[in-house]
This record gives structure tokens, sequence and C-alpha cells, in this order.
């Protein structure tokens, strides 16, 4: 048991020490603030991040006093009773106890081994950190992760375990600059090099499948249920020859649409980032004519649920500033250049460009907002005038021809007359199934291109 309880020790060591560096990083930047005298800094996020800082460091200093006594009992060999007498003695002056405890609601509990002495400063400081990191995430906006990003993914193990020195040859080529781009800015749950070799294992599974499909269509006749692809009367070289493509074809295919996919659904968040960013402006702008601080604005605009899309990029924003210590002109930076929308990655870099010249921040961006709004509107104007344009193909292609056609042939009906020996009752049938197609076609464009805003 000794060394299950070495092991619980040194992992809650490691997750103290990344609470105190992200603790410390956030120190740092309210100590250049101060020295800069760029922007008010709160008293009180300051006395509650040392207060963290103290409570967590003392909290590590006694785990470590607890390792030796632990690792004493650890060994390849059994000892002599001399020095397990010797170890006992140790142990003796400061013998150690379990503490159980639960660190948050949607983490597991966690069980510690201490010395029975620094059992009552290690509880007070405990709780004072708990409390501290809870005021500092209530209080000040520190968001929590989604529950749902990063869980493992079954399908991504297997291709890793299999295509990982690949991706990672391919990676450091510098082949995959562009893939990486595209999946950071649809916000992929996939690092570009576990999407890679997905790509890959993808490819070789639909490869199998299309060797297989390639048999089939070799040896076995379909010709009755295809006739146009596989006669009957076709020798094993011509059937060779026809199908012999599709195993590169399938898995090229596959390869490909896999790949520019997130380009494309890069887009698509885009457009209706652009779409939302009107509003978005309009609120941060009203936001910021209380004077608050700039980063609270997006904490603010966050809380939003109705900027489903915008709100994902604000969320990258301050996690860079609450989780990785950058500064707010650098995160705004950094999220414009993967940001999917080139609207919003203007309004950033004005944001950045106005809060480094010191310029007025509520002023850019009222005009701003007021350009997007402009933009909304005439993208608005074009998207009405298109529906009026398929409103009138709709009613000439749809209604107008299809009962024309109806006409002649009822005359063609009372006259025994068909077309092209197809009797009049079928080709009626026909069109009417063209009919309800186009209406399916056209009802499927217009909700594509139905703004959400």
């Amino acid at each position: 048991m000794t060394f299950n309880e070495l092991k619980q020790n040194i992992q809650r060591m490691k997750e103290i020490i990344r609470e105190i560096y992200v603790f410390t990083n956030q120190i740092l930047i309210i100590e250049n603030l101060e020295k800069n005298q760029t922007t008010l800094i709160n008293s009180r996020e300051k006395k509650l991040l040392y207060d963290t800082v103290s409570a967590l460091t003392t909290q590590l200093d006694i785990l470590n006093k607890s390792i030796p006594t632990l690792t004493e009992g650890i060994g390849f060999f059994q000892k002599l009773s001399t020095t397990s007498e010797k170890r006992i003695e140790v142990s003796a002056e400061n013998p150690l106890i379990k503490i159980n405890y639960t660190p948050e609601e949607t983490k597991p509990p966690v069980s510690l081994s201490i010395g029975q002495e620094d059992r009552q400063l290690f509880l007070e400081n405990l709780s004072k950190s708990n409390l501290s990191i809870n005021q500092l995430k209530k209080n000040f906006g520190i968001e929590k992760p989604s529950p749902e990003f990063g869980k493992p993914n079954t399908y991504a193990i297997w291709s890793n375990r299999y295509f990982r020195k690949t991706s990672n040859k391919l990676l450091l080529s510098g082949k995959l600059d562009r893939l990486n781009a595209d999946l950071r800015s649809m916000n992929s749950p996939f690092v570009v090099g576990t999407y890679t070799s997905m790509i890959l294992f993808t490819m070789v599974l639909m490869t199998i499948f299309s060797f297989f499909l390639f048999i089939v269509l070799l040896f076995f006749n379909i010709g009755f249920v295809f006739p146009f692809i596989s006669p009957a009367q076709d020798s094993i070289f011509i059937r060779i020859v026809k199908f012999f493509g599709i195993i590169i074809l399938i898995p090229a295919l596959t390869g490909a649409l896999m790949y520019f996919y997130p380009r494309s659904e890069s887009k698509n968040i885009g457009a209706k980032i652009d779409q939302e960013l009107p509003f978005v402006a309009i609120h941060m702008s009203a936001i910021a004519t209380s004077g608050v601080e700039p980063v609270n604005i997006f904490k603010v605009i966050i809380k939003n649920e109705e900027y489903h899309y915008s709100r994902l990029e604000f969320r990258k924003l301050l996690n860079l500033i609450n989780f990785h210590g950058a500064d707010l002109v650098s995160a705004l930076k950094k999220v414009s250049a993967s940001s999917p929308s080139n609207k919003l990655k203007e309004l950033l870099d004005g944001m950045a460009t106005t809060i480094t010249s010191g310029g007025d921040l509520h002023g850019f961006l009222e005009k701003h907002a007021e350009t997007l709004l402009f933009d909304y509107r005439i993208e608005r104007e074009k998207y009405t005038k298109t529906a009026e344009t398929f409103m009138d193909i709709y009613i000439s292609i749809v209604i107008a021809a299809p009962m024309i056609l109806l006409m002649l042939f009822v005359i063609m009906g009372s006259t025994n007359m068909n077309f092209m020996g197809i009797p009049t009752e079928l080709m009626g049938i026909l069109i009417i199934f063209v009919i309800v197609v186009l209406n399916i076609g056209f009802l499927l464009f217009l909700r594509l291109k139905q703004p959400t805003f």
C-alpha cells in the first residue's frame, strides 16, 4: 500500500504545482499592470491570489515532508530487522496519517498521507486555498473547462496506435500547417497529429472495404441489380479493367473529404460568426460605456448563450489570459490569428490597437458596431433579393411548366399519342415525382441560405 500512497501524494503535488504556476502568472500580470499603471487593479483579487499561492505552497511543503517516510517502505528486497526498526523509529517521530477529501464536485476523492503533526496546518491551508479559488472563479469569471471537451475517443486512440509516427513525420515536414490552422479555426477537439492519424486509418479501412467490393464485382454477377454497371456477358478481364479503379478511388475520395472537411466547417462557422457579430459588437459597446476593464466585457458576453459561435472564440481568449498568463493584447492577437471570421479578426485587431495606443475603446466599438450593422443590413437585402429571384424561378419551373405539360398529356391521351414510347400514365407519375424532388431541393436551398440572426 506504501507505493499507492506515494503515488497519490505525488499526483496531488503535481496538481498543486500546476495551480501555483497559473496563479503566479496571474500575479505577475497584475504586478506589470501596476508598474506600467495601464489600468486600475482590483486589490481584492490581488489579495486572493497571494493567499491562494501561500496556502498551496504550504500544502506542497507538507506533502514533500512525507516523501522520505513513504519511500523507505519501498524496495526490491526485504530489509534487515535493524533497518526496519530504524525506519519505525523515524516514523514514530511524526507518524503518517491518511486524509480523505474531495477537491471539487466534478473530481474524484483524494487520499493523502501526511505527518500527524502537520494535519491541522494542512487542513487549514486546504480550506483557505479552496475558498480563495472558489472566490476567484465566482467573482472574476475564471471558466471551468467544458466537461464534454477532451474525452478520449476510441477511434482516435486506435488511429494513433498505428499511424502516430507517420503523422509526426508529416507534421515536422510542415505539410500539415494548413490543416492545423483549419482545425484550430473550427475548434476541433483533435490536434492535427491525431486527426491526420484518423485520416490515414480511415483510408486503410476504406482500402480493405474497396478490395472486398472489387472481389464481389469481379466474381459475382450483379447485372440483374445494376445492368449498366456489370453486364452478364462481360469477361473477367473486362471486369478487372472496369472495377480496379475503385480500390484507389474510394480511399482517395475518403481521405480528400476528411482533409477538406475542417476547411469547409471553418468557413461555415465563420459565416455564422459574421451573422452574430453586429449584435455582439453592439452589446460590447453598451458594456464599455460603464467603464469596466476590457477583459470584463468578454466575461459578460460569454455568459450570453445567444451568441453560440462568438462566445467560443471569446472563451479561448479568456483561457489564454486566466490559464496561460497572456496579457489582453497578446490574447486578442492570438485569437484573431486563428479566428474563422475575417470580421471578427478586424474587431479583435482593432481592439488590440486601441488598447495599445490608449484610445477610446467605447468609441471604437460603437463605430465598428455601426459598420457591422450596415453590412448586416446589406446582406439581408441580398438574401431578400435572392429569395425573390428563386421565387420567380420556382413559379416558372415547379408550377407553370408542370401545368402546361399536364395539359399536353391530357391532349395526347385523348388522341392515343405517346412520348418516346412512354405511356401517358407513367409520364404523369414521373412528372409528379420530379415536382416533389424540385420542391424539396428549393426548401433545402432556402434553409441553407437563411440567416440565423
